[in-house]
């Protein structure tokens, strides 16, 4: 019974992780007009699932295997609950909020606080960890602020200077959705070990099945709930036109391409939305963007979230460990 408990569980997560990074795998082909909602989300789940079922175990293993010292799937199975049940609430309460939480820091952070519990944290492997955390987001709002303050006028002068206006609009819009198709892809990669992680180390299924389970379950979350976070993300940052689309597209898709192939795992949500946040600091200016309510929400959430889980689940893991 109880196994059966956690495996749904872990199915709920996947399904809350996929509608929560819906508005971030392609929010901005949305935000451009480019694609309706429910194309959106139609794409997210084909290729969430494609990339959790061939790109997803290096990050699961690490998850589920490297950040603590001790196998958890040989500790009291009480822990495994808290890993599903705590990262479920917290992504559940974003969703309501329509709020895009960086679903990752909470798995990741919920695992470290039970590690300090434990007295068997992998510290070498949390400090790597932490250090791409850090330098993904601002690698990505940094490069697309530089794209926005500097090039981005020049782009648009020389696309304007050629005659063929619809036929580089059609280029540009076909740019557009392969390169979210791409950022989708990794993001299934990157993101289905944040459910299949826990029942992985369990020994419930092999590294393979898991991500192929997470990514079906992600995939159905952002086709079914996908779109209040698409809106978030899409709408009430700034105004997304398709080159500033792609740049965002192809900037967190090399960045969570390379993460996924080191087997670091990153918030999809968190690198996106900071690259739409350069693109509006360029072109509002740094006070007005973060006076915005949705973007200070957002930059809340992201740091009090994960520490509250290394909190919460800390207390929860010594009180598990003394009963």
């Amino acid at each position: 019974m109880e196994i059966l408990f956690i495996s749904v569980l872990a199915l709920i997560l996947s399904f809350n992780v996929g509608a929560n990074n819906a508005g971030a795998s392609m929010a901005t082909a949305y935000g451009s007009n480019t694609l309706s909602k429910i194309k959106s989300v139609s794409l997210i789940f084909i290729f969430v699932f494609l990339g959790a079922a061939f790109a997803g175990e290096k990050v699961i293993q690490t998850v589920g295997k490297e950040i603590v010292n001790t196998n958890l799937g040989i500790v009291d199975i009480k822990f495994t609950f808290l890993i599903l049940l705590l990262p479920i609430l917290s992504i559940a309460i974003a969703n309501i909020l329509r709020i895009p939480i960086a679903t990752t820091h909470i798995v990741v952070c919920t695992i470290i606080g039970i590690g300090l519990a434990l007295n068997s944290l992998n510290s070498s492997k949390v400090i790597e960890i932490t250090i791409w955390w850090v330098a993904t987001p601002l690698g990505l709002w940094l490069v697309n602020y530089l794209i926005g303050k500097y090039w981005y006028i020049k782009i648009i002068n020389f696309l304007a200077s050629h005659s063929e206006e619809q036929k580089i609009n059609r280029i540009l819009q076909y740019l557009l959705i392969s390169s979210g198709c791409f950022l989708a892809f990794f993001a299934g990669a990157n993101n289905s070990a944040n459910a299949a992680a826990p029942i992985v180390a369990r020994g419930l299924v092999s590294a393979s099945d898991g991500a192929l389970i997470a990514g079906l379950f992600m995939a159905l979350g952002a086709l079914f709930l996908g779109g209040r976070i698409l809106e978030t993300v899409a709408k009430r940052i700034t105004d997304i036109c398709l080159i500033r689309a792609i740049s965002v597209h192809l900037t967190g898709g090399l960045f969570l391409a390379v993460a996924s192939l080191y087997g670091i795992p990153i918030s999809v949500a968190e690198i996106v939305t900071a690259g739409i946040i350069g693109f509006s600091c360029a072109s509002t200016g740094f006070s007005r963007t973060l006076k915005k309510t949705s973007v200070s929400n957002i930059l809340k959430f992201w740091i009090f979230a994960p520490l509250s889980c290394v909190v919460i689940s800390y207390i929860i893991a010594e009180y598990f460990l003394k009963a």
